[in-house]
């Protein structure tokens, strides 16, 4: 795609297609090349010429402006240095990331029948018990207290026929790691569990032309899509579940600032179970890939929510950041050296300091030998400036990097 900006954004590691223009005469600058040094961007913006085309095919894109970071940083990291990881905790440091993933891809895999297999039942009129959940629930469960991130980062690979239950199964994961990062006990935490995994299940209520639409939903179908919350707390209780199952299905699109459905209930009117699913909810399905959109940067998720006013709870808003992560697994980056790299396993010390896949030089606009770097070792002196999103950067598969991370 070739697009037109102004000479004030170029940066390098674009690439010049056309300057439009015929009296610039520069030794170093012409048409149809990459600006890899700020000598090549000086000389344009000191022409006169006020913009240019560039081809985002054959380099980067302008940056998005995004809305600040400092006050999401700064409400979570106050402790920053002091942060534990909890797989460092646990298992002090006996199971890998990549181990891990292995085992959350099997736990995925084995909950697509049960799930699926509830929400047949329920698009059908049938009954089942909630308390069958529990099985699954414990090992998410066991996966997350092992490594916390693997699962967190396997159940966001959806494809699009499966990404009503792994989004039930994300959706648990994440309730379950907010759950223990607020300290509550072990049955909270269970319950927790078993309302991200059923608070979508009105969903089996909704017309398969629309739940399985390609495309973005028309006004028409969003108000019937807006339907399953009431639909699923009444599948629930018809299926004997206990009342916080059924209020988590009800209300988990409610709002602290009372503009949300079915209700329009605000603030501590809400249950504290629904405004955590409201949290988890949200991210992972911003952050998944559908037919039609990308899923956002993870990082870049944490601080567009951070910026919505009025729509969560905001200390349990910061409580989920300190449990996935500001920049979380999978996220693309850019670092204060002038690379670029994605995410591939939080900071065992610091929510700052992750271990980054390096694979690009902005400073000579050219792709590196992946490989890892930690952030957190004494003798890197590296940092992260910012998220990066990956539609600027066409071409390269940001999954497979996270996945299969290079060592130094």
């Amino acid at each position: 795609m070739i697009i037109s900006i102004a000479v004030t954004e170029l940066q390098t590691g674009m690439y010049l297609h056309k300057l439009d223009v015929f009296w610039l005469k520069h030794p170093l600058v012409h048409n149809e090349m990459l600006l890899c040094n700020v000598v090549h961007i000086k000389a344009i913006q000191e022409s006169g010429v006020r913009e240019v085309w560039i081809d985002l095919s054959r380099g980067r894109a302008p940056d998005v402006k995004i809305c600040p970071e400092l006050p999401l940083l700064q409400a979570v990291t106050e402790a920053a240095d002091v942060y534990i990881s909890p797989q460092a905790v646990a298992q002090d440091g006996v199971v890998t990331m990549q181990s891990e993933m292995a085992q959350a891809q099997k736990i995925c895999l084995a909950a697509k029948g049960p799930v699926m297999h509830m929400f047949n039942n329920a698009r059908m009129g049938k009954t089942f018990n909630s308390e069958s959940t529990v099985p699954l629930v414990n090992d998410i469960a066991g996966s997350l207290n092992r490594h916390p991130a693997a699962i967190l980062s396997v159940v966001r690979l959806k494809s699009h026929d499966d990404y009503t239950y792994l989004h039930s199964v994300a959706v648990c994961a994440l309730m379950l790691s907010l759950a223990a990062q607020l300290g509550l006990d072990e049955e909270q935490t269970k319950r927790a569990g078993m309302a991200g995994l059923l608070h979508d299940v009105g969903k089996a209520a909704i017309p398969l032309t629309i739940l399985n639409k390609p495309g973005k939903l028309t006004d028409e179908e969003f108000e019937i899509m807006k339907h399953h919350p009431v639909a699923g707390a009444e599948i629930l209780r018809l299926s004997g579940a206990n009342e916080d199952l059924q209020d988590v299905a009800l209300h988990h699109h409610e709002k602290v600032n009372g503009s949300g459905y079915p209700d329009g209930l605000r603030a501590s009117g809400i249950s504290l179970l629904a405004r955590m699913a409201a949290i988890c909810d949200v991210y992972d399905a911003v952050t998944s890939d559908r037919p039609y959109k990308a899923g956002w940067n993870p990082a870049s998720a944490m601080n567009q929510m951070a910026n919505w006013d009025g729509h969560f709870d905001r200390k349990l808003l910061y409580a989920f950041v300190k449990a996935v992560g500001i920049y979380p697994v999978g996220s693309l980056v850019r670092l204060s050296s002038g690379r670029l790299g994605v995410v591939t396993e939080p900071g065992e010390t610091s929510l700052l300091q992750p271990k980054i896949c390096v694979f690009f030089s902005l400073n000579s606009g050219k792709r590196l030998t992946p490989h890892t770097i930690d952030l957190a070792s004494l003798h890197c002196e590296d940092n992260i400036v910012g998220p990066e999103e990956a539609n600027r950067w066409p071409g390269i598969d940001v999954n497979s990097l996270w996945q299969q991370p290079v060592s130094a």
